[in-house]
């Protein structure tokens, strides 16, 4: 699992680089769960951490690569997925001070972009799986040219041309190509 050890956290700094199947992720197991897309390749994560006070700054790279169905073609292909974040890593339930009443407001990581952590060690196993699958894109092309499949006979484009006659290019609003104006002079 990607953990990291508070106390291994030196003045410099701590760089880890280390790579994991995508298996022990659960959300990325999600991910795969329907079969469509596949991790061929383990994530690979290298990270820089800081430690101020009890607040871990982390600096990364997360990469993979996956075999998912192109969104045109439908034909699988592989596709490197990486992205560089950024995260802060807090003890759980951190205690502040509201401005107004003077009360302890007692926060929890829901309510601040953070990683919360308790104990010794930093579980950063949900937040890289998160940034992979939001490295991963809504439409995914096999190649930028890719022709899709043609809309009547699902003929791959990209492998073959269909027989299809060119579809009539008249609609319900056709009839307004045909409407002649003419200027009217004053």
């Amino acid at each position: 699992m990607f953990r990291m050890h508070i106390g291994s956290i030196t003045e410099q700094g701590l760089n880890l680089d280390q790579r994991e199947d995508s298996a022990v992720l659960p959300l990325l197991s999600a991910v795969t769960g329907d079969g469509i897309i596949h991790f061929t390749r383990p994530v690979h994560v290298r990270i820089h951490a800081t430690l101020s006070g009890q607040t871990v700054l982390i600096h990364g790279t997360a990469e993979s690569e996956v075999r998912m169905p192109c969104s045109r073609c439908l034909e699988p292909f592989n596709m490197k997925v990486g992205t560089d974040f950024s995260a802060t890593a807090v003890p759980e339930n951190p205690a502040m001070i509201d401005p107004v009443t003077g009360d302890d407001i007692e926060l929890t990581s829901n309510h601040m972009d953070v990683i919360a952590y308790s104990g010794d060690d930093i579980d950063l196993g949900g937040e890289i799986a998160q940034q992979i699958i939001m490295a991963l894109p809504f439409k995914p092309l096999c190649r930028d040219a890719c022709k899709g499949l043609c809309s009547r006979c699902g003929a791959d484009l990209n492998k073959t041309a269909c027989q299809c006659q060119p579809q009539d290019k008249s609609g319900p609003f056709a009839v307004l190509k045909t409407i002649a104006f003419t200027k009217e002079h004053e």
